[in-house]
């Protein structure tokens, strides 16, 4: 394994447990890759606001990606890097598409959450997830306008949920990017939008070359991104097809896996520098 000089890592399964909480090891070895001059990056499919609370916790200093990749900012400054929406019309499409079919979706738009009704189980199941409050339109919602930068479907049913997937990637093919996450999400952002590309951004724009990069996920929508780095590291509770795309397998979000796998590459770049 090249020691990379920059690592980045998706937040949910993978940096989070199961609980979305950040462990004291996970912060710890990501602060100590920081020391050691390894550039950290969230990379997350997670609103801006919301991954922000983890990131301000463990420190993260470094641009990061946001919303699967069609929002890089820098934390610190606030700046926007890159920035690519859905579009009004094609947001509009899609949510048309939800409502006739009686699905839930929400929006993510000028870094708020919007939905048509908070009570509605699958928002208050969200919010718990993220960590904020939604914003609720009631029936304005499905004429509401917004150019969103991320749209959402939920079901808990298995088999809705597989309609679903299924209907979307039916109805706007490479129209959307989109992927799958929790077993209940169906993800949507505009078709030239994945972590894969934002990652290459976020890499030129520190000068570090793909082989010195390290990427760590779980999910569906993680995969690009692990295949595209020097170091794909997928973890142990991703699924086989996630883990076809990896390098490494890592244990499990619930044993710190993310965090032993940052940790060897800390004690690396250590003993390499003893040696140099």
């Amino acid at each position: 394994m090249t020691t990379p000089k920059l690592i980045a890592l998706d937040m949910d399964g993978t940096m989070l447990d199961n609980d979305s909480r950040l462990t004291r090891r996970t912060k710890e070895a990501l602060r100590a890759a920081q020391e050691s001059g390894i550039r950290v990056v969230a990379a997350t499919g997670r609103m801006y606001p919301s991954a922000m609370i983890h990131i301000r916790d463990i420190g993260i200093e470094s641009t990061s990606i946001f919303y699967n990749g069609a929002l890089i900012r820098d934390p610190i400054s606030g700046e926007t890097v890159y920035e690519k929406t859905l579009g009004r019309e094609l947001t509009r499409e899609i949510l048309d598409f939800f409502r006739k079919r009686g699905w839930y979706i929400q929006i993510y738009a000028d870094d708020k959450l919007v939905v048509k009704d908070r009570a509605d189980e699958r928002c208050t199941y969200y919010e718990n997830i993220c960590g904020l409050r939604a914003v609720e339109l009631g029936e304005d919602f499905w004429e509401c306008g917004l150019d969103s930068a991320k749209l959402l479907g939920i079901s808990f049913d298995q088999p809705e949920f597989e309609r679903m997937c299924a209907a979307v990637r039916g109805e706007f093919g490479e129209r959307i990017y989109q992927a799958t996450s929790w077993g209940a999400f169906v993800e949507m952002v505009h078709p030239t939008v994945n972590k894969a590309k934002a990652l290459e951004r976020v890499s030129e724009h520190y000068g570090i070359a793909r082989e010195e990069v390290m990427a760590i996920g779980d999910g569906v929508n993680d995969i690009e991104m692990i295949s595209w780095a020097g170091t794909g590291v997928a973890m142990g509770n991703a699924k086989e097809i996630v883990k076809a795309s990896a390098d490494i397998i890592a244990p499990p979000n619930t044993e710190d896996g993310a965090a032993q796998i940052v940790e060897q590459a800390v004690a690396a770049l250590r003993r390499n520098s003893r040696q140099g």
